[in-house]
């Protein structure tokens, strides 16, 4: 007996309150989820710095530069 089948059978036994119930759930998982616009939380500082300066730099360049700040 395949998946569907036995779910067939399984849901003849429900009565209208379980149906019900399922049906929603159902309909919940058939809508597509919608791709969020823009990353929240730590994420979307993700690239922020690149606004002000466009060029890669490596963990030592910036470690560098904050370490100039300490002198100052």
């Amino acid at each position: 007996m395949s998946a569907v089948e036995l779910a067939i059978e399984r849901v003849k036994h429900l009565d209208e309150v379980q149906a019900g119930r399922l049906l929603a759930w159902l309909q919940t998982q058939e809508q597509p989820v919608a791709p969020r616009s823009s990353p929240l939380g730590a994420q979307a500082m993700l690239g922020f710095a690149r606004r002000f300066r466009c060029e890669p730099r490596t963990t030592a360049a910036w470690m560098f530069e904050l370490r100039e700040g300490e002198h100052d």
